[in-house]
């Protein structure tokens, strides 16, 4: 793993990578408790100061950062193509820039009603569970991160190990 970048975020601790490896899997916070074998407070603990180490509260944004910084593994790619239209690569790409859905609507100029049904069909054509797991499918299509050449692609079709 590439050493992080301490100019823009300090050091994650084992235990804060851990949990944010968890969170990032689509785990739940009792589940990543339970892997760790610590409390759910304690997990929720290391969350928030992962927030402040990086600078948002949003969990998908966490992951985003955690990737670009070195503080998780990049996850390797799948062999499959997912197609998604240019409402959920929007919603998507506002998750992992630490938007809510609430604020998506709002810069899209889109009805929350609507942006949420995306949001939900976004996770399940990434296979995801939640937000911070689309991010890392997200990830693993190459739909986000520096193999897209853009901070958030736009692509509408990606195959995994196609940059």
């Amino acid at each position: 793993m590439p050493a992080p970048d301490e100019t823009i975020s300090p050091p994650l601790s084992s235990q804060e990578r851990e949990a944010l490896l968890g969170i990032s899997q689509g785990r739940t916070t009792a589940e990543t408790a339970c892997d760790m074998g610590v409390s759910d407070s304690t997990v929720k603990t290391y969350i928030l100061r992962i927030g402040g180490k990086l600078g948002t509260s949003e969990r998908a944004s966490m992951v985003d950062l955690a990737y670009r910084h070195g503080h998780l593994d990049v996850p390797g790619p799948v062999d499959h193509v997912v197609e998604l239209p240019k409402e959920q690569r929007t919603v998507l790409a506002g998750l992992a820039g630490g938007q809510t859905v609430e604020e998506i609507a709002a810069g899209a100029k889109r009805p929350l009603d609507g942006v949420r049904k995306d949001a939900r069909r976004l996770l399940r054509a990434l296979g995801a569970s939640s937000a911070a797991h689309a991010v890392t499918r997200g990830w693993q299509l190459r739909l986000l991160g520096p193999a897209t050449g853009r901070e958030n692609s736009g692509d509408v079709v990606a195959k995994a190990g196609q940059a």
